[in-house]
């Protein structure tokens, strides 16, 4: 009878030490001399911890304040050479409920779409777009993933800017190309 408990309870310590662990080495810093050990430790499980959402980020409660505005755009080059645009959603181009229905799809698309730390995804999200625009007479053949821009104005009290004021994200950076093959577009 003492048996069982005694091998869940193993169990489950053994889980959440490695849980523990993990984490802990997951948030260790980036820099030297951590940044070896950090990936060599990370780098095994990444992908399982990305997929099952374990992987931990204190910018939530200490976030870096970013000096840029931004959205991102996907550029669908079809067999003919014309060209389609598809954009994640964008909050204030959207009304009240349809931002409340594509709130966890924007945050997908402004906090990790566009940034290296989640490179290992960019060839799925073309292929996914590529699905979404398929035309069996005028297929995709390309994707491109651009970033959008501009400098936020610092703030000052004689000078505030509203969002809505803002200048236009006049700059782009060309993030990711993706060439499409026969099976990507089944």
């Amino acid at each position: 009878m003492l048996r069982k408990p005694l091998l869940k309870e193993a169990f489950l310590s053994l889980v959440s030490i490695t849980f523990v662990f993990f984490t802990a080495f997951w948030l260790t810093p980036d820099k030297e001399p951590w940044g070896t050990l950090k990936k060599r430790v990370i780098e095994p499980v990444r992908v399982f911890w990305l997929f099952w959402g374990l992987e931990q980020n204190w910018a939530l409660f200490s976030p870096t304040i970013r000096d840029i505005n931004y959205h991102t755009i996907g550029v669908v080059t079809l067999k003919d050479g014309s060209k389609l645009i598809w954009e994640p959603p964008r909050m204030d181009k959207l009304n009240l409920w349809e931002r409340f229905r594509q709130e966890k799809f924007r945050k997908w698309g402004v906090d990790s779409l566009p940034w290296k730390p989640h490179k290992e995804f960019w060839p799925f999200m073309a292929r996914y777009v590529g699905r979404q625009v398929y035309n069996k007479r005028n297929p995709p053949v390309q994707f491109t993933l651009l970033l959008f821009w501009t400098k936020i104005p610092p703030p000052t009290e004689s000078d505030f800017v509203s969002k809505s004021n803002l200048p236009e994200h006049t700059t782009c950076n060309h993030i990711f190309t993706y060439v499409y093959r026969d099976e990507d577009l089944r």
